[in-house]
């Protein structure tokens, strides 16, 4: 059995420190955003009346239950300390980027060692703290680890009725945490169609149940209602997915990131076709496929309302990652053994990916430091200044309503959740719902 290279394995639990001591540092220390949404949840089950509340309703497109599950129950141990929100959010990173190694152990033989480098960089990239620090996001890394098991069950050895039972199970997971893990739909046909040793009935007896998924998901949809966003004009669209893309290495340029992401599609394509080995290639095609469908779904929702600018939210990259980490095992099987040329550019390929991947990183990792900052400002001033909180603060941390925001602020207060430290005097039932 292949071992994973020492050096590549030093700077994995590198990364894995430095990831955790930023996310302890940077984490935003109250349920800010989103995150307040599950205080009427946590009250309702400990009423005993989970059923009744939003837990399995979807929020903002998402169906988060499997993300709610875990939340209560981090919540409850942490007693409304979101670090502990962050921490669960890390060990599921942890496990994604093993199962990411593993597979590069499998797949990559001797694939030249810089591939290492850049698989190591993008399964731990420090882009994902802008969803690390955030104990919302356990939804993302969820889906990420969900995402990242199905698509090894369907492609390491002949493909079973077992491995697509896992694969099923996982992406199940993923879905019921964000909604992006749709994207897992068309990345598992794909790996199906590319099992060329399998004869066309079998491979479509195998794609049944995800084309069974896909109209069970649009089903769901169909009966939640109307999501509220408007369709974009074509090109509006286009731009968002290549801003997408792009961002994963070229954040910090937002004028660069498009044609980065374009450049990356293009040359990730030429490499699924250029393969000399298919078996070897198809967890990475599946990383591949599932990032530039997920760029795919976060342009049909998002462009229409909210521009294509919309797409450099930092909190995609960890999704604009898998993109880039897919491409970069596509490309360490593509380029071949001998042939100058073919391996200079290959060479010149991984290097720019891995200078703007490095100054992604360095960006990124400062906006985290910066949102850290100040989201602990903002728990010290609500702390000092609660109930007489300030208008505009409490519409800052709650989509501009003030009203809502001051009720679960209240609610916090009475639990003894933070920002706050220990409930006041009288019984937190008594806390607003």
């Amino acid at each position: 059995m292949r071992a994973i290279p020492i050096v590549p394995r030093f700077a994995a639990a590198a990364l894995a420190v430095g990831l955790m001591l930023a996310t302890w540092h940077w984490h935003i220390p109250l349920m800010l955003w989103d995150h307040l949404d599950l205080v009427p949840i946590y009250r309702a089950w400990q009423d005993g009346a989970l059923a009744q509340s939003d837990f399995w309703r979807f929020h903002g497109g998402h169906l988060h239950s499997a993300a709610y599950a875990v939340l209560l129950v981090t919540t409850a141990a942490s007693g409304g300390q979101p670090w502990l929100d962050c921490m669960v959010s890390l060990a599921l990173l942890l496990a994604y980027a093993a199962l990411v190694l593993r597979i590069a152990r499998d797949s990559l033989g001797a694939a030249a060692p810089r591939t290492w480098w850049l698989v190591v960089g993008f399964a731990l990239y420090p882009g994902h703290l802008a969803n690390l620090q955030w104990g919302w996001q356990v939804a993302v890394f969820l889906c990420l680890l969900g995402v990242a098991v199905a698509i090894r069950a369907l492609s390491a050895g002949a493909l079973s009725w077992q491995r697509q039972a896992i694969a099923l199970a996982a992406a199940a997971l993923a879905y019921a945490s964000f909604a992006t893990a749709i994207a897992l739909i068309p990345a598992a046909l794909t790996l199906i169609a590319l099992r060329g040793e399998l004869p066309p009935r079998q491979r479509l007896a195998q794609a049944t149940p995800w084309l069974v998924a896909a109209a069970a998901v649009a089903l769901q949809y169909r009966l939640a209602g109307p999501t509220g966003s408007t369709g974009a004009a074509p090109g509006v669209a286009v731009h968002y997915l290549l801003n997408f893309l792009g961002a994963g290495i070229a954040r910090f340029a937002t004028d660069l990131a498009p044609l980065a992401g374009a450049a990356g599609l293009i040359s990730g394509a030429i490499a699924i076709v250029r393969t000399r080995d298919r078996a070897a290639s198809l967890p990475w095609c599946g990383l591949f496929v599932f990032g530039l469908v997920a760029a795919a779904l976060a342009a049909a929702g998002r462009a229409g309302d909210y521009g294509a600018d919309q797409a450099f939210s930092s909190r995609y990259v960890s999704f604009s990652s898998m993109f880039w980490l897919g491409w970069a095992g596509l490309v360490a099987l593509a380029v071949p053994p001998r042939g100058v040329v073919p391996r200079r550019l290959g060479a010149i390929a991984w290097g720019a990916v891995a200078v703007l991947a490095t100054v992604n990183a360095v960006h990124l990792g400062r906006r985290a430091a910066q949102l850290g900052a100040q989201t602990q400002r903002m728990a010290e001033t609500i702390r000092a200044t609660h109930p007489d909180v300030d208008a505009a603060l409490l519409r800052e941390i709650y989509f501009d309503d003030a009203a809502v925001a001051a009720e679960r602020l209240a609610a916090l207060r009475m639990l003894g959740f933070a920002p706050f430290t220990g409930p006041p005097a009288g019984s937190a039932a008594d806390a607003p719902r």
